[in-house]
């Protein structure tokens, strides 16, 4: 019964688009288009993190480390910081800290990624 799936799929495809006359459907493609690129264009930007499990964690570890209150600010911090600095950073290591920061699980953090971002512009400037 599986493969009869990908048959029902074509068949619902050709009749979505059966009905559409080609002046709406080309306006649906373009628009499928342009959307694919924004979000192109927004993968440059500062990454949402999830910050607040995060937070959690350090405050569980480290309990005379000021609390949750102090975690959420430096990682309001950090993210204010990120948003007015994040074109200075190469592309390569922005994608390279954002994967190292997004692929952790519950453990996402803007102290972290700029750490890392900050970390990856000083190692540039030394004597090699």
């Amino acid at each position: 019964m599986m493969y009869a799936v990908p048959g029902l799929l074509s068949h619902v495809v050709t009749l979505f688009f059966r009905g559409l006359s080609m002046r709406k459907a080309g306006v649906l493609v373009i628009t499928a288009f342009f959307g694919l690129l924004s979000d192109a264009a927004l993968a440059d930007d500062v990454p949402k993190l999830d910050f607040t499990k995060s937070c959690r964690g350090d405050v569980a570890a480290y309990p005379g480390g000021g609390g949750n209150k102090a975690c959420i600010r430096d990682e309001q911090r950090a993210q204010k910081t990120l948003v007015s600095q994040w074109k200075r950073f190469s592309p390569q290591s922005r994608a390279r800290c954002t994967n190292m920061v997004t692929d952790m699980v519950g453990a996402q953090s803007y102290v972290e990624l700029l750490t890392c971002l900050q970390m990856a512009r000083d190692v540039k400037s030394l004597p090699k």
